[in-house]
């Protein structure tokens, strides 16, 4: 599209071995049910079954950096009451993890985890059977519904060992430590929306604090685990995998394992250019849009004087932030959360790199390192550096 993202060739040379993608979704949180199940919807319709890849068993997720308090998403405050609980419980959580030797970590993995399940309340109600803090099933071993209401027990379930019940815990978690904080809540919680838990950090450290919980303390990241344990990582000594580029607030990232499916351009592209897209860069739009509160993109283009781009195969968009953001911290606010979230969801939506702000990011990779326009663009254009919109490619 004249006037937007030139990307090309020399983009392409800059990425030449196999990346990978993951598997399909990605949705944030119980309270977007509704747009969940249009999205799903929508989905089927675009070609579901050809959008799951091969594969996908290695996705790795990260959570999101600060972006001038633009590149996370808070809870939504709490009123006295509700905090008080919230307290509360978290109060018994850390005192299992306490009792048990584990690192304050642990604690903030659980209370991240149980603020996505029931925004911290021990309620008797869920998805299915789902019940208590975590929104653990009895039939999928957890406990009794009594057991799982709880919230000792539930957090003793939750942080596993060699206790019952069978579902793999916390310290049955090999590598948990080393994990982002919501990569290690999801191998728990298997949820349906994998990417969910990074959005309560803030939220969890600030619970945290009231409730006087060291979340810095050292321990036993296996603590209660029987047999061999495996050799703890660095994060015992406060290390964190949420990477973040100083400076920039972008995400770090890991790379990307898993195999997408070349697809055809089959779906109209739904930004209205007239072109034709493939259904995962449609699906992508959708989640986009409603992740991102609807910003203003265009995907297909004919890039004449380019060819080679991947606007004209139907697996590139360009998602806008309103102009030279070299010139406006509100807008590198909204390219670093636009960017974050891309990455972010990277294993599920099949991003293969983006461009923004100067910076190229490979999902084979996880990594960003200066974009110099690949010798047919000038980095230092407001368009051709990428500074006024995000690249974003797919498979």
């Amino acid at each position: 599209m004249v006037g937007q993202a030139r990307d090309g060739v020399g983009e392409l040379l800059m990425l030449t071995e196999r990346e990978a993608g993951g598997v399909l979704g990605a949705m944030v949180g119980k309270s977007m049910v509704l747009k969940a199940i249009g999205l799903m919807a929508i989905a089927g319709l675009l070609g579901l079954a050809l959008i799951l890849p091969f594969g996908a068993g290695g996705d790795r997720f990260v959570a999101s950096c600060p972006a001038g308090d633009g590149g996370r998403v808070d809870d939504p405050g709490a009123d006295a009451p509700t905090r008080a609980r919230q307290v509360a419980f978290a109060k018994i959580i850390d005192g299992v993890a306490v009792a048990r030797g584990l690192p304050g970590r642990a604690t903030l993995v659980a209370l991240m985890t149980a603020l996505q399940e029931s925004q911290l309340e021990n309620i008797d109600y869920g998805d299915r059977d789902s019940v208590g803090l975590f929104q653990q099933r009895p039939s999928a071993g957890w406990g009794t519904v009594q057991q799982i209401l709880d919230p000792t027990y539930a957090a003793e379930a939750f942080f596993g060992g060699a206790k019952p019940p069978s579902p793999p815990g916390l310290v049955d978690i090999d590598g948990w430590p080393t994990m982002a904080y919501t990569e290690a809540a999801q191998a728990v919680q298997v949820s349906a929306f994998p990417n969910a838990y990074a959005r309560h950090e803030r939220t969890a450290r600030a619970i945290a604090t009231e409730a006087g919980i060291d979340i810095d303390r050292a321990g036993d990241p296996y603590a209660g685990r029987s047999g061999v344990k495996p050799t703890a990582g660095p994060a015992d000594g406060g290390f964190t995998l949420d990477d973040c580029d100083e400076g920039q607030g972008l995400i770090a990232g890991q790379p990307v394992n898993g195999v997408w499916p070349p697809q055809e351009q089959t779906v109209t592209d739904p930004t209205g250019t007239g072109g034709m897209v493939t259904p995962r860069t449609a699906l992508w739009v959708s989640q986009a849009r409603a992740a991102l509160g609807n910003p203003p993109m265009s995907c297909w283009d004919r890039h004449a004087w380019n060819p080679t781009s991947d606007h004209p195969k139907g697996k590139a968009c360009d998602v806008m932030v309103g102009g030279d953001a070299r010139r406006s911290a509100p807008l590198r606010v909204k390219g670093d959360q636009i960017a974050n979230w891309a990455i972010q969801t990277a294993g599920t939506t099949g991003v293969r790199y983006l461009i923004w702000y100067g910076k190229i990011w490979s999902s084979r990779t996880g990594s960003w390192k200066p974009y110099n326009g690949g010798g047919v663009y000038d980095p230092n254009d407001a368009t051709g550096g990428h500074y006024d919109h995000v690249h974003v490619s797919m498979y």
